[in-house]
Formats: C-alpha cells, sequence, structure tokens
C-alpha cells in the first residue's frame, strides 16, 4: 500500500499560503502562467512515474507473500508428517520394549528347566535310562519332554520374530522421522529465503514510495506556483464580476423601487375607487332597507287590519283547534309531573298543525325534549304553546293568519298550551264546543 495521508499532507503543505512563493507583477502575465502550468504537468508526470514503480514493487511484494504463504503451508504439512512419524517411533519403541520384556519374562520361567532340556537334548536316551522306573513310565516321560521341547522351541522362535519385527520397525520410524526432519530442515530453508525476498521487495517499494513522495513534493510545489498565479487571475476576474453584478443589482433595485411606488399609487386609487363603491353600496343597501321596512309596515298594517280579531275571553268565541284529533290528557289532569298546564292531542302520523289565531312567531325551533316547538303572540296578552311537531314551517318573526299550517307531525301527539299574560289557562273555550 502506498503512504496516501504522508502524499496528502506534502500536497496541502505545498499548496499553502506558506510554501508559494512570493508573487510578483510580472507573475500575472500569460507567459508566466503557462510557464508554471508546463513544470507542473511536468512534475505530475514525474509523480505518476513514481507511484507506477511504488504500485508495481507493491505488486511484486503481494506476489512473493503468496508464495510465502504456501511454503508455510507445505512447512506445517510437513511438521504434521514429523509429529505423526515421531508417535510411530514412539510406539514401535515401546512395542519393542514390550517383546522384549515377555521373552525376558518366559526365558527366567523357563531358566529352571534349562539344563534337564539341554541333557535331553544331548543324551536323550541316556537320561530316560538314569531314571529309575517302569519301562512304560520312562516311554510316557520321553513323549512329554520330547513335546515341551517343540513348544519351548516353537515359543523361544515367536519371541526371536517379534523382537527382530519390533526392532524391524523401530529402525524404519527412524527412518521416517530422520527423513521428515530434513524435509522441515528444506521448508525452513525455502521460507527463510522467501522472508529475505519478502524484506528485499519491502526495501524496493520504500524507495519507490520515498521517490514517489519526493516527486509528490516537487509537484506540489510547481502546482502551487501556477495555482497562485490562476488564483490571482481568477480573483481579479471574480472582482471585476462582483462589481458588475452590484451594478446590475442596484439598477433591479431602482428598477423594483420604481415599479412598487407605481404599484402604491395604483393600489391607492383602486381602494379610492372601492371605496367610493363601498359608500355608494352602502347607500343603495340603505335605500332598499327603508323601502322594505316601510313595505314591510304597510303589510303588517294591512295584516292587521286583515286579521279576525283573537277573542280576550271564553264567552266571544272559540277557535279552529290546531290539529284534528281526540284530547288524550286535558287542563288541570294530574301526571308524573303534576297537573297538566295545557292539552295533550293525538292525532295520525304525519298530520297538519295550523295556527291557532293570527299573530306573530316569537319562538320556532327544537327545544330540549319538546321536539320543534312553535310560540306565536296571538295579542292581548294572550299566547300559544305548540310542542312535539316532526317538522316546523314557520320561522321566527314570521306573521301568520288563523288557520296558517305551520307543521306537521311524527309519531307523538301535540302539546297545546295557552298563556295570558304568562300564566297557563284553560285553552278549551278556544275551540268548538
Amino acid at each position: 500500500m502506498t503512504r496516501i495521508p504522508a502524499l496528502l499532507g506534502v500536497l496541502l503543505l505545498a499548496a499553502s499560503p506558506a510554501a508559494a512563493q512570493p508573487l510578483t507583477p510580472q507573475s500575472f502575465t500569460p507567459g508566466a502562467v503557462e510557464e508554471a502550468q508546463r513544470a507542473a504537468q511536468a512534475e505530475r508526470a514525474a509523480a505518476e512515474a513514481a507511484a507506477r514503480a511504488a504500485a508495481t514493487a507493491a505488486a511484486e511484494e503481494r506476489r512473493l507473500a503468496e508464495r510465502r504463504v504456501e511454503a508455510a503451508r507445505r512447512a506445517q504439512a510437513a511438521d504434521q508428517r514429523k509429529g505423526e512419524a515421531e508417535e510411530g517411533l514412539a510406539a514401535a519403541r515401546t512395542a519393542a520394549d514390550a517383546a522384549r520384556a515377555e521373552g525376558r519374562a518366559r526365558a527366567e520361567a523357563l531358566a529352571p528347566m534349562l539344563p534337564l532340556m539341554l541333557r535331553l537334548g544331548l543324551w536323550p536316551a541316556e537320561s530316560l535310562l538314569a531314571v529309575p522306573g517302569p519301562p512304560e513310565d520312562r516311554l510316557r516321560g520321553l513323549l512329554v519332554l520330547q513335546s515341551l521341547s517343540r513348544q519351548l522351541a516353537t515359543e523361544a522362535a515367536s519371541l526371536r520374530a517379534a523382537e527382530a519385527e519390533a526392532a524391524r520397525r523401530a529402525a524404519q520410524a527412524a527412518e521416517r522421522a530422520a527423513a521428515l526432519r530434513e524435509a522441515e530442515a528444506q521448508a525452513r530453508a525455502a521460507s527463510a529465503a522467501l522472508d529475505a525476498e519478502l524484506k528485499a521487495a519491502r526495501d524496493r517499494r520504500a524507495g519507490a514510495e520515498d521517490a514517489e513522495e519526493e516527486a509528490a513534493r516537487r509537484a506540489a510545489a510547481t502546482a502551487a506556483r501556477a495555482t497562485n498565479l490562476e488564483t490571482a487571475l481568477a480573483r481579479l476576474r471574480q472582482e471585476q464580476a462582483r462589481e458588475a453584478a452590484e451594478a446590475r443589482a442596484r439598477e433591479a433595485a431602482e428598477a423594483r423601487a420604481r415599479a412598487a411606488a407605481e404599484a402604491r399609487e395604483r393600489a391607492a386609487a383602486a381602494q379610492s375607487r372601492a371605496e367610493a363603491a363601498a359608500r355608494a353600496r352602502d347607500a343603495a343597501e340603505l335605500r332598499a332597507r327603508e323601502a322594505a321596512e316601510a313595505r314591510s309596515r304597510g303589510a303588517e298594517a294591512e295584516m292587521a287590519t286583515a286579521r279576525t280579531p283573537d277573542p280576550p275571553s271564553r264567552a266571544s268565541g272559540g277557535r279552529a283547534m290546531p290539529v284534528l284529533g281526540r284530547i288524550t290528557r286535558a287542563f288541570g289532569a294530574v301526571g308524573e309531573g303534576g297537573p297538566s298546564r295545557g292539552l295533550t292531542l293525538q292525532a295520525a302520523t304525519g298530520a297538519r298543525v295550523v295556527s291557532p289565531c293570527g299573530g306573530r312567531a316569537v319562538f320556532a325551533a327544537p327545544f330540549r325534549s319538546f321536539g320543534q316547538l312553535l310560540i306565536v303572540d296571538c295579542g292581548d296578552g294572550y299566547h300559544v304553546v305548540l310542542a312535539g311537531l316532526d317538522r316546523l314551517d314557520a320561522a321566527p318573526g314570521q306573521r301568520l293568519l288563523a288557520g296558517e299550517p305551520v307543521g306537521q307531525l311524527g309519531e307523538a301527539a301535540l302539546y297545546l298550551e295557552l298563556r295570558r299574560n304568562g300564566r297557563p289557562i284553560d285553552p278549551r273555550g278556544w275551540f268548538p264546543g
């Protein structure tokens, strides 16, 4: 890897104002700028060549490192084989020692019989004849001794073969251990050679990086010189552009100020025209209201003239019932809330309800649990209250004639209450008997 942070530090230091050469008026000539640019380009080419050399050295270092990895793998495999051979050698030596110990034990067990066996081997007939006893016993003894002799000979031969095999295995294990130790030495020698090559490659890379760093330093210094010249020229051009932009901005601001003044004048003229139009509309509305009030007063006078006078008392006669139905609760009837202060009329669903007198609707809206409620001022201190309507066709302030429809019932009954000077009275005198 190349030393990128160090190179960046060098470039920043070279590009700083302290590292830049002092500028003179002759430095601002186009020829000086071009010469500085050519020098900077040459230094950059040298720095790029040094960087390529450093990259080549780094690639060689990576290749040698890969070879070292492979050599290390082979050395580890050799170490593993050496360990296995040493374990086999130890096992072979243990088997040989066991075989030798077993042979010694058997030899010690047969030691007391060796003189007899030797004598029998040398003089079998004489040894048997020297022992007193019947001839058949001597024959059996001879046969037993011959069988024992053959068995001992067989065991002795087996022990010799086992010792020879153990010795052979120990020799083979020793040979393998020696061969593997030689392979280990060769692998370690190859690894040491690769380490040396890697060190040499690192040294070459370090030299290439130093050369690259030096080339980058020279390129940075040259580039700083060219950059300072270009920066100075750019600053001059920027200053000229800024002054031109400020001049254009001042002209635009003055134009906007003139446009704003003209807009304010137009807005003032429009506001004056709007105020004049508003005054004219106010005067027209005032005249219209006065005319409407005059017409309303005339209509009220005509209605007052045409309205049938309401009876002041029971003796003066009755009115039409507000709905055709039957009375389900009379005035004064006792109920849950006390004596009834009006009449409850049950009529068909959807029945029309009319005003029982001529007058003015002083209330026409929903009221609590009474549903749609209508109060009509009948004059002379009389007020009629109609509650329980499902639909209301009268509006507050509306002038009503006697018998004029004011609403419609739903499934609920109609409640009728007649008040005189604020007190409820029996309304049955208002209706035909």
